[in-house]
């Protein structure tokens, strides 16, 4: 995955937040940080931090991943599994 950081900071239900545009209206989306690690507009290559994982909602440690395109959230599995 690579892409520049389109948002971040903190964001009701997600917690401290970092969306990934990886074009082609494909967005990644890594909430409940503790902290992110990247600077805004910066371009984030396989392999970069974004973030340390927080809690999540249920107290635990842990992180918020969703994947969407076209604006609609989409199993992240499948796109996962793509190759470069």
């Amino acid at each position: 995955m690579t892409g520049p950081w389109r948002s971040g900071g903190p964001f009701t239900g997600y917690g401290n937040l970092v969306i990934l545009d990886h074009g082609g209206q494909t967005f990644s989306l890594y909430g409940q940080l503790a902290a992110p690690q990247v600077e805004r507009g910066a371009r984030i290559d396989r392999g970069n931090v974004v973030g340390t994982a927080g809690r999540i909602l249920a107290g635990i440690p842990g992180m918020y991943f969703e994947m969407r395109v076209d604006g609609k959230p989409v199993d992240p599995l499948e796109w996962l599994k793509k190759t470069p």
